[in-house]
């Protein structure tokens, strides 16, 4: 099996990282995070210690640990598992990827493992047209290339790249690009076939690692990646570690069936996944969350379920982001059916949302406009997810 070598570049510290875990039901505790095993979460808060089952757990958040971004224009690799995560440098051959990041130090990934890189910056303008690229069923590799914001490429096999060149051969011919003016490069291997990670990593540069196995030792986490490498992370450039997998879906996971978007004015603002609309954590009630929905007024969201899960659950709020005037009404429905509804204000408590969704195969989500026009109206579903 293919070996990674991930190495953090990230000092140890000895100190215990403070974390916050949330279980299935959504009650939360707090403390300090004393050791981790296959099993169990040790937490210490006081001079009291507990053992949380991960079977319970939903996910750990460690909130001093803030998401911080490279001063330079980040490189971001996309592994055949899932994983992607942004690096500063970047050479491969036809057997290895050599890459080296702020966070994960220097990595050398089979070449087989590598699923697409990413040169550029990924603007709005063009964030469909390269996801449509990587979900795209190729034959061929692509060197996609960016035109003003459109997209273009050509197929062929992607050879060795080095620090400014790429080698490329389209049939017979070998062509040397200049990588410069390459957006990016997507190989055509099809996604690995393991199942769903045990672990989600989440590092604080918006790396996301999927991982068979991970622990704590009391100063650094070791973590078997769904490819078969152990990696080593300081504690402070994790975010959080996501056990959902198998026990809940989040809504952020999905792709609705169907969306309609109704600007008050001339502008559409599109929903976004994990993120709110400026790039940043979603931010409620003084507190950031890493999974949920940003929907601004009027977004009509709706998704087909496969009748599965038995409650969903949210913590809503308008974004902590802009001025206290935010006012949307909210409705959601399943299967027609009218499962919450009400409006949401900047002045008011974030809403926990613990719905009944059992049997329901269609499910809406509609942010409607409040009483002042479409000002400010950046509603957050966090934690928006659906319990099996």
């Amino acid at each position: 099996m293919p070996v990674l070598f991930f190495v953090s570049m990230t000092t140890l510290l000895a100190v215990a990282p403070e974390v916050e875990v949330t279980s299935l039901s959504g009650a939360s505790a707090t403390g300090s995070l004393q050791s981790l095993n296959k099993t169990v979460a040790k937490v210490k808060a006081g001079q009291t210690e507990k053992d949380l089952p991960l079977s319970n757990i939903l996910n750990m958040r460690f909130p001093r640990h803030r998401f911080q971004r490279s001063l330079e224009l980040p490189i971001t690799v996309r592994l055949t598992d899932g994983s992607h995560f942004p690096i500063q440098s970047l050479q491969s051959n036809e057997r290895q990827v050599k890459v080296s990041g702020d966070q994960t130090g220097e990595l050398i990934l089979p070449a087989v493992n590598v699923a697409s890189i990413r040169f550029g910056p990924l603007t709005s303008n063009i964030r469909d047209s390269w996801e449509k690229l990587l979900n795209g069923e190729n034959s061929k590799d692509l060197l996609v290339v960016q035109k003003e914001n459109v997209l273009d490429y050509i197929d062929g096999v992607v050879g060795s790249i080095t620090g400014d060149k790429i080698q490329f051969f389209t049939g017979e011919d070998e062509v040397a690009v200049n990588r410069s003016r390459v957006f990016g490069v997507i190989y055509a291997r099809p996604p690995s076939p393991e199942g769903s990670p045990f672990c989600a990593i989440r590092l604080t540069d918006e790396g996301v690692l999927n991982a068979s196995a991970i622990t704590f030792t009391g100063t650094e986490f070791i973590a078997t990646l769904q490819a078969g490498a152990q990696a080593r992370f300081a504690p402070p450039s994790i975010a959080s570690l996501d056990f959902s997998q198998g026990k809940v879906r989040y809504l952020s996971d999905l792709e609705p069936a169907n969306i309609e978007y109704t600007p008050f004015f001339d502008t559409v603002w599109k929903y976004r996944k994990d993120r709110h609309r400026d790039g940043g954590p979603l931010r409620v009630g003084g507190k950031e969350y890493a999974r949920g929905l940003y929907i601004h007024s009027k977004t009509l969201l709706q998704y087909r379920l496969k009748g599965e899960y038995r409650n969903f659950r949210a913590i809503m709020g308008i974004d902590d982001s802009v001025p206290g005037i935010g006012f949307v009404y909210v409705e959601i429905k399943g299967d027609g059916r009218t499962l919450y509804s009400g409006n949401v204000r900047s002045s008011d408590s974030p809403v926990e949302l613990n719905l009944d969704v059992r049997g329901v195969r269609d499910f809406e989500v509609l942010v409607d406009f409040g009483d002042n026009l479409e000002i400010c109206d950046h509603l957050d579903l966090c934690e928006a997810r659906f319990i099996k």
